[in-house]
């Protein structure tokens, strides 16, 4: 069959029109793989088309821009001119960016993203000469360069890092505070790094007298996504959690993947490893999601661990005794891990990752004694009958005995009391210290599918 180009292309606006129809009949946008017919009949078309090269490229023009073609051609033509790949195909893409249609610059920006390094030059030549040479539209604002600098900075190569390097120091001496801020949260998509000192001498030099200034917060946010992925690349990203958000947890069977018994999917679990995103600050929405109307189903996240139920011996002056206490995570003005029952409460408080890395290596046998940032909270007349009103709470150490158990001691004139805690209970404790340590690290847990996906793609290239 020998089809012109002109045929072609008039048997793509019949087959627009008719998407457009479908898409009034049917109340929503459509998906080719909305009705098999029209799926078909575009992908022929679209074969075509990517088959003529060069030659479509300025005929695919009109429907980027012509308000008079339907809403989904752009998504047509933007596809096609993705697969042609040429270097009209890719100005016309650039150009795409600097359109008012935020689902268009969308489009356009995914598409160069995909064709990769041969976008980059053309994407700096078009950004040095947009603010070399402003350029007006039809109401008289300068032609900005937010998405196709964006879209140079998701392209991970050495030359866009330089650039947008250069780019730091012009926004930074023109004051271009909106522009600066925008090119400080790109840096991220970079994943470089070196950019880290650069980033903390801009949010300083932008916090104007405690005021924090957008340059500021983009170049804070940056820098600590840049640290999660060196976390998450390192041991310090081990987190534990409970069964609901375990990717080896089947939840409509309540049954554990790895060891294939029931598991409840509130418990507290040390094979848990999260298969979802989890932003912390949406915990208190989040945990009614699943059961709305059940308050004890109600959805745990990692900022809300579940209590780690524990058996354990305490020594109250010689005497023996067994109970059963929680190990439980709290947050205010600090953060804090404790376990308790009805009479007492053995806490650690911590405000960096520095004091919980210290209070990890004690419990992994670094150092015969601990102090400091450990307290025992004691109900005495629970334990006595009787009021002790010269209690204090803070005289509190753990030390290692013989047996290989961390004792917490509390000793006075009145009464002395041991918690003996053995290597069960360390583990639960590390691991416990491990989610605490990795959620002041990262700040959020949010970015884990987002490094999953990135280290998939670097894993399938090689």
């Amino acid at each position: 069959m020998h089809e012109t180009l002109g045929e072609t292309l008039s048997a793509l606006d019949d087959l627009i029109g008719e998407i457009d129809d479908w898409e009034v009949e049917h109340h929503g946008y459509f998906y080719p793989e909305s009705d098999e017919e029209l799926e078909a009949r575009l992908e022929d078309l679209r074969e075509r088309l990517i088959g003529y090269g060069e030659a479509s490229v300025e005929p695919l023009k009109r429907y980027l821009y012509d308000t008079e073609i339907y809403a989904y051609a752009y998504v047509i033509a933007i596809d096609i001119l993705r697969e042609v790949g040429t270097p009209a195909a890719i100005w016309q893409l650039i150009d795409a960016l600097e359109s008012e249609d935020v689902g268009l610059c969308e489009y356009a920006s995914g598409a160069l993203k995909s064709i990769g390094t041969p976008v980059i030059q053309p994407l700096i030549e078009r950004i040095t000469d947009r603010l070399d040479n402003p350029v007006f539209d039809e109401h008289g604002e300068e032609i900005g360069v937010i998405y196709t600098l964006g879209t140079l900075s998701s392209i991970r190569d050495p030359r866009s890092f330089g650039f947008m390097v250069e780019l730091l120091d012009r926004f930074d001496e023109e004051g271009r505070r909106s522009d600066l801020s925008h090119l400080c949260s790109y840096f991220y998509h970079q994943h470089n790094p070196e950019i880290v000192p650069r980033m903390k001498a801009l949010a300083e030099e932008y916090d104007d007298a405690g005021m924090l200034s957008s340059v500021t917060v983009e170049a804070n946010a940056t820098i600590q996504r840049l640290k999660v992925d060196q976390i998450l690349k390192s041991e310090d990203w081990m987190i534990y959690g409970c069964c609901c958000i375990c990717e080896d947890y089947d939840r409509s069977a309540e049954t554990c993947l790895i060891s294939g018994e029931y598991e409840p999917y509130d418990s507290f679990c040390l094979q848990c490893k999260p298969k979802e995103e989890f932003f912390c600050d949406m915990c208190s929405i989040k945990r009614f999601l699943v059961h709305p109307d059940d308050s004890s189903k109600e959805r745990c996240g990692i900022d809300n661990l579940p209590p780690i139920c524990v058996d354990l011996v305490y020594r109250l002056n010689q005497e023996e005794f067994a109970d059963e206490f929680e190990i439980t995570t709290s947050y205010c003005e600090e953060g804090s891990i404790s376990i308790g029952n009805d009479s007492m409460e053995l806490s650690f408080e911590f405000h960096t990752v520095d004091e919980l890395n210290i209070l990890k290596e004690f419990f992994e046998g670094c150092g015969g004694y601990f102090t400091g940032g450990i307290r025992f909270f004691i109900d005495t007349e629970e334990l006595f009958d009787e009021y002790y009103p010269e209690v204090d709470e803070e005289d509190t150490k753990l030390i290692w005995n013989d047996d290989g158990d961390v004792v917490a001691v509390y000793e006075d004139d009145l009464f002395g009391l041991e918690l003996v805690l053995d290597p069960d209970n360390i583990e639960n404790l590390i691991a416990v210290i491990d989610a605490q340590r990795f959620l002041l690290l990262c700040d959020t847990y949010a970015h884990i599918n987002e490094f999953r996906m990135r280290q998939d793609e670097l894993e399938s290239g090689l």
